[in-house]
């Protein structure tokens, strides 16, 4: 697959109503290539917790508690999504006091993901990022490890692509994003 078709055609899968199973060792694979990723001063401020297959009923059950503490409803809607997947990636990244070193670190992990989307893609794997609100929550930080110098930026949900002609092309709308400098 080109680049430019990967770009074009890759689309988040929002789907999550059947079991799906992912290749691990191409997961594991294509983390480590996504971390070719350009960042500012080689600080490389990411890292990935994933959350395997067998692993996901029990991390929906920890994180749902906090998440929607008063809705068991919720929490089982989550539980039913969650474990149909093929996996769970937690994305984090470090934290830096000087405001434009955490701007590069915000652009890095940015490109760390969109380089980990499309290499996944590539290998098979759909994907969709998500960054619910509860991320900020210091339990759910803390059932990911997440360090006081880091931030939860957002969690990528691992799918097959059985259901992605289900998903048809959606035109872009923002084509006018050049403006020339006078």
């Amino acid at each position: 697959m080109e680049l430019r078709e990967a770009i074009s055609s890759r689309r988040s899968i929002k789907k999550f109503k059947r079991d799906m199973y992912i290749d691990e060792s191409a997961l594991k694979e294509v983390i480590l290539e996504a971390a070719d990723a350009p960042n500012h001063g080689l600080r490389e401020p990411w890292r990935v917790v994933y959350v395997p297959k067998n692993k996901l009923g029990e991390m929906s059950r920890e994180i749902s508690k906090y998440a929607f503490p008063k809705d068991k409803e919720k929490q089982e809607s989550h539980y039913e999504a969650v474990t149909n997947l093929g996996g769970f990636l937690a994305l984090i990244m470090t934290c830096d006091a000087r405001q434009r070193e955490e701007n590069e670190n915000y652009l890095a992990i940015g490109a760390f993901a969109q380089n980990l989307l499309l290499l996944l893609y590539e290998k098979g794997i759909g994907t969709c990022w998500k960054t619910p609100d509860y991320i900020f929550k210091p339990k759910i930080r803390t059932i990911f490890g997440v360090a006081p110098d880091e931030k939860l930026v957002g969690f990528i949900y691992l799918t097959d692509l059985e259901d992605e002609a289900d998903f048809p092309k959606v035109e872009r709308k923002n084509r006018g994003i050049l403006t020339e400098y006078i």
